[in-house]
């Protein structure tokens, strides 16, 4: 059997190059499985310019016994690395790492390359390189390397005299001339020229296939996912186009194709000799803490804060079983080595908290922490809630402690800065993610590449479901995309095609929360990378980085704490300036009202519908109720029965029981149920007799399913319950119990600590309701999706709310609005203004201009003086056309009607905006203020005489259609306010009707479509869940498959339509639904209702407009009689009613000509 070991390869980390898949799912991937049952030993990986998976490739080779060699091709270049030349070349070097001292020099020349090096790509050069070539093996490089680029441009003497350069950096034996044949015509005339500079000069030669991905087959894919690399198409004659012979050779292909040069294949062998990267062992490195000098050392200053800390929490009077867990965590932590850890968190969140950074009161396990509640890291009393240390911490096995903190989402980036500041910015990095192409992007891609037009593209992958776990082949099962590719080729060629593509790495991204910090400097443990917009992160992914042994933290933006702190501010400036969110009673009645009632809209973690059904059935009325609906509300405890189990026992309908009294103590709180995790290891401490570390250890082998810890144990449960005279029976039926709860038992640190927050917000919505919710709109501001038809906007759903508790919206206006929502009082009663960051594409600097401009001069009274003012490069076209069509300007001509003030102003801004450019300019220069001052009426009658054009004011659904488009609802009309007071003509229910009960059973509704879902059955039929609204509410939709066949077709969003179904009510939560059995046009139901049709003719209507009407009145013949209300000549505000001698069928042409021709409306009897 030939031997041959390939130490040229890329893998998909080299993204969109390479596509050799190392791992899935961080275990072998079956191309490393399929290179050991070949028999293969060794593989190198030297992905371009990077080490991403060198951990990755490293841990997983050695898993199934295949020997990883680590590498990289570098870029290097032949001017200085630091200096950016537009004519330079740059060539590639492949690096192998021989020992742990090459992998270190690799990471080195890795970072400096990214960090200081990258000019289109990462680079180094030779003197960077001569400083860190210890422990490494060098490879010439492929047909792109200096060498055979001299073989090309150079004599014979100057490729040697280069040859000879670079074993001298790397030392004899250490460097080896790389040989290449994929038939390319460049390679093939440098091969003996290579094979002669190796004679010459006693260098030695290596073979090697510079491998991109695993099969000959694959080439065509390789050559598609190069083309979405570059952003080019297969058609393009200017692409990037390689060879086909790119893919992992086998031993006896390598051996044959070199034959005529034996040793180049021999030496690859050698060369996995000469590589045995080993990692030593080491513990955990945390970066350096400064302590105080008054204190020995870190773990008696860390003792000290924690005392004093404790004293401080218990307002002086410390219990003595809080001194006794204290000085047990002491032990524990201290002996870890942990103490800095505490430290290091502790000083961020107090250097947050004093900067008005609001921190959350915990996050996981960490709340089970005393040492943590001391510190002030977390605010839940962990003895009083019965939270447990060991849960956190296990005794019993040193493993890094992991507290992830939550903060205000606007101040993450600023407690970053100051971890970065504190301890070096080289010693902080954000973490790397890598992005793969999901079934729906990686179709998308490849139909870019092929030339297949966007719509065809989009049709396609339509066909392929939301969902993040999609795969095709799981999109394969769907009838509607298998018929497409069975009988579409172009179709079928594109889907084979991407599903070669499928799962590779396609980009790089930064984690959303993680952050590494380290003793020295970061390169010195991983590699750097830039990311965007230049930042630099690591080159490998957070959990590589802990396995390492370093500090990762997760510095977690959590949006609901900016609610709070917002609502906070708020009403310590409009009721109690001492206000503080953390005394307040854990409880207050109404908050416990609230809950019951289910108006949860905006309260943390409870805000579901299906959250909703489990609070009215619950009906909570104390703190640990409202835990519990965090640790219930998931599909374990639903599929289990125990959520049921446990709702059934509150409310006094299931009789609790204890198989033994000691259990009583355990499981009080939550009626008998086993809800929490903590429960589960505090029975077999307290029953079982279990140390800390036991009880842990119990616990994630029953969430873990291992059978075999799991029977262990349970003889030891047995065993020790007979201690606490428990019978074998009853501690044997106990311990089944605990295996059945364990799987899906939720963790009570966790549960507790967010059961707070929402607490916190349900206490806000009860007490304070207009500054909450005015705090929970303007967090929605910038991250609800206006214009979206699939996604809910929640800046409405919070409107109707807010609604609904009572408050009036007053629109945004540039004279009133604040940039964020804000309570304004109208006629003595509180109202909530609308934002004017909330109109879309308004622009957060543009609207603080605005409103600050407004505040130190006084009111706008003008377009033109608008733009005058403001500072029209922040606020500029784009911001005043978004508030115009949002009304926001409608102050600025208050004695228009505002489809005719909009009109106006929409003419009139690019005449605005380009003469506030101009004054704006010259004021720059200085001129305008020398001759003008700073009077902008001068300057506009100078530069700009106005021009006087006839604007036709909107129509009304012109006017409701740019609300929607920047505000994402309807704010002056509706559209379906035409029909609502003719519902009962139209047999039709008001949506408020079947809201409030007094409608039921098979109806008809008329409504619009905003919010719209296509969905698939089990047996991958589709069918659509859909809203509809009409001036009085709105109404969730199901459409199941048999009705979506037949009339999906008419479904969509903004779909006025006519639809018929049953309602459903829950008997539980109350919540209505439409089943839809047929829909049907609404002009169809006018036309078959109407008796009358009245025509409102706008004033000044020409002849023309008479003959089109006609024309429009004309096309159909029926029995509804039409009526025109006409402005008479000497008051065009008083009207006559005439009534004509056309009867017609009413029909969608017609009312379309009326409302967006004529600008009018019209009515009918």
């Amino acid at each position: 059997m030939a031997e041959f070991v390939q130490l040229h390869n890329h893998s998909d980390y080299s993204l969109l190059d390479g596509m050799l898949r190392i791992s899935e799912s961080h275990k072998p991937s079956p191309f490393l499985k399929s290179l050991v049952e070949q028999g293969i030993k060794a593989m190198g990986l030297t992905d371009h310019g990077n080490m991403y998976g060198a951990l990755d490739f490293y841990d997983t080779a050695r898993s199934i016994g295949l020997k990883p060699i680590v590498g990289c091709e570098f870029y290097i270049t032949n001017g200085k690395y630091t200096e950016k030349d537009p004519n330079e070349y740059r060539g590639h070097l492949t690096l192998l790492a021989r020992n742990h001292e090459g992998y270190l020099n690799l990471m080195k020349l890795n970072s400096l390359a990214w960090v200081d090096g990258f000019y289109h790509k990462p680079r180094i050069d030779k003197e960077i390189l001569a400083k860190h070539a210890g422990g490494l093996l060098c490879l010439s490089g492929c047909l792109k390397g200096f060498l055979s680029e001299y073989t090309r441009t150079k004599t014979f003497e100057q490729c040697c005299a280069l040859a000879k350069e670079y074993e001298d950096i790397f030392g004899k034996g250490n460097y080896y001339i790389e040989l290449m044949d994929h038939g390319i015509k460049e390679e093939v005339e440098s091969l003996p020229i290579l094979k002669d500079i190796a004679k010459m000069t006693g260098i030695p030669v290596v073979a090697t296939n510079d491998c991109h991905y695993e099969k000959k087959e694959d080439w065509e894919a390789h050559d598609v996912a190069v083309c979405v690399a570059t952003n080019k198409t297969l058609n393009d004659p200017d692409r990037l186009q390689m060879s086909h012979e790119l893919y992992f050779k086998t031993p006896e292909e390598m051996c044959a194709l070199f034959a005529h040069t034996p040793e180049a294949c021999a030496n690859t062998l050698e060369i996995a000799e000469k590589c045995n990267l080993e990692f030593p062992k080491h513990g955990f490195i945390l970066p350096n803490f400064e302590i105080p000098k008054e204190f020995p050392n870190s773990a008696e200053y860390f003792k000290d804060i924690c005392r004093k800390g404790l004293v401080k929490k218990m307002h002086g009077n410390v219990p003595d079983d809080y001194w006794k867990q204290l000085e047990f965590e002491f032990n524990v932590i201290i002996t870890m080595g942990f103490d800095c850890y505490f430290l290091i968190v502790q000083d961020f969140i107090n250097w947050a908290r004093a900067n008005d950074i609001p921190i959350g009161p915990g996050r996981g396990s960490g709340a089970g922490s005393l040492v943590a509640y001391s510190m002030d890291i977390t605010r839940v009393d962990p003895i009083k809630n019965k939270l447990l240390f060991e849960r956190f911490l296990n005794p019993d096995r040193v493993s890094m402690p992991d507290l992830d903190i939550d903060m205000s989402d606007a101040g993450r980036g600023r407690v970053i800065d100051y971890v970065r500041g504190k301890y070096g910015h080289d010693r902080v990095s954000q973490i790397i993610t890598f992005g793969t192409m999901k079934a729906k992007l990686a179709l998308k891609d490849v139909a870019r590449a092929m030339s297949i037009p966007v719509a065809e593209a989009n049709r396609i992958a339509k066909m392929i479901p939301n969902d993040p776990k999609m795969t095709l082949d799981k999109a394969l099962e769907i009838n509607e995309l298998k018929k497409e590719i069975d009988t579409n080729p172009q179709s079928k060629r594109l889907f084979d095609m991407a599903h070669k593509l499928e799962g590779l790495k396609r980009h790089t991204g930064i984690h959303a929360a993680g952050v590494l910090i380290t003793k020295d400097a970061v390169s010195e443990y991983v590699p750097l990378s830039r990311g965007a917009r230049d930042s630099i992160t690591t080159q490998f992914e957070g959990e590589p980085c802990s396995n390492l042994g370093l500090l990762k933290m997760d510095f977690l933006g959590l949006r609901t704490l900016t609610v709070i702190d917002n609502a906070e501010k708020m009403i310590r400036k409009r009721h109690d300036p001492k206000f503080d969110i953390n005394e307040i009673p854990l409880d207050d009645k109404k908050t416990y009202d609230l809950l019951s009632s289910c108006k949860t809209l905006g309260i943390f973690q409870l805000e579901s519908g299906g959250m909703r059904d489990l609070i009215k059935k619950l009906q909570p009325s104390q703190f640990s109720d409202v835990s519990a609906l965090v640790a219930l509300y998931r599909p374990g405890p639903m599929e289990s029965g125990m959520m049921d189990m446990f709702v059934r026992r509150k409310n006094g309908q299931e009789q609790i029981k204890y198989e033994t009294p000691l259990l009583e103590s355990v499981l009080k709180d939550t009626y008998g149920c086993m809800v929490y995790q903590e429960q589960i290891m505090q029975i077999s401490k307290t029953l079982g007799g279990f140390t800390p570390g036991e009880a842990d250890t119990l616990r994630k082998a029953m969430g873990k399913k291992k059978l075999d810890v799991m029977e262990k144990f349970g003889k030891k449960f047995v065993e020790g319950c007979k201690a606490n005279n428990i019978s074998e029976k009853v501690a044997s039926h106990i311990y089944e119990q605990m295996k059945a709860f364990a799987g899906y038992g939720f963790n009570k640190s966790h549960s507790f600590a967010y059961g707070l927050v929402s607490y916190q917000t349900a206490y806000l919505k009860a007490n304070y309701p207009i500054e909450f919710m005015c705090a929970a709109l303007t967090n929605e501001i910038g991250h609800n999706a206006i214009g979206s038809d699939d996604k809910e906007n929640k800046i409405v759903t919070y409107l109707e709310e807010s609604k609904k508790m009572g408050f009036e919206i007053l629109p945004p206006d540039v004279n009133a609005s604040q940039p964020e929502f804000s309570v304004e009082t109208k006629d003595g009663k509180e109202c909530i203004r609308f934002a004017l960051e909330a109109i879309k594409s308004a622009g957060s600097e543009g609207c603080k201009s605005i409103v600050a401009e407004r505040e130190k001069d006084g009111p706008y009274k003008s377009l033109d003086e608008l733009c005058s003012r403001i500072d029209i490069f922040q606020a500029n076209k784009k911001t005043i056309e978004s508030l115009t069509k949002a009304g926001a300007l409608d102050s600025l001509l208050p004695d228009k009607d505002p489809k005719e003030a909009r009109a106006i102003l929409l003419a009139g801004i690019d005449q605005a905006v380009d003469t506030a450019h101009l004054v704006a300019k010259e004021k720059q220069t200085n001129n305008t203020a020398s001759l003008f001052g700073d009077d902008f009426g001068a300057m506009l009658s100078v530069k700009q005489p106005p021009t006087k054009q006839r604007v036709h004011p909107l129509t009304q659904s012109e006017l409701l259609n740019f609300e929607k488009e920047v505000l994402g609802l309807y704010f002056s009309g509706h559209p379906m306010a035409k029909y609502q007071e003719h519902l009962a003509q139209l047999h039709a229910t008001p949506i408020r009707d079947i809201l409030d009960g007094k409608a039921t059973g098979n109806l008809n509704v008329l409504g619009i479509i905003t919010l719209f879902k296509k969905r698939q059955n089990k047996q991958k039929k589709e069918w659509a869940q859909f809203v509809i609204e009409d001036c009085t509410g709105s109404l969730p939709v199901n459409a199941f498959a048999r009705t979506f066949e037949e009339f999906g077709h008419k479904l969509g969003p903004n779909a006025i339509l006519n639809f018929s179904g049953k309602i459903n009510v829950d008997d539980e939560s109350a919540r209505c639904e439409l089943t839809l059995q047929s829909v049907g046009s609404v002009t169809d139901v006018l036309a078959t209702a109407a008796k009358e049709f009245i025509v409102e003719l706008p004033p000044k209507y020409t002849k023309d407009q008479l003959q089109k009407l006609s024309t429009y009145l004309d096309m159909t013949k029926g029995t509804t009689q039409v009526f025109l209300e006409v402005p008479t000549k000497a008051d065009p505000t008083k009207k006559l009613l005439v009534r004509t001698h056309k009867s017609i069928f009413l029909h969608r042409a017609l009312l379309e000509f009326i409302e967006n021709t004529l600008g009018t409306s019209w009515r009918f009897k």
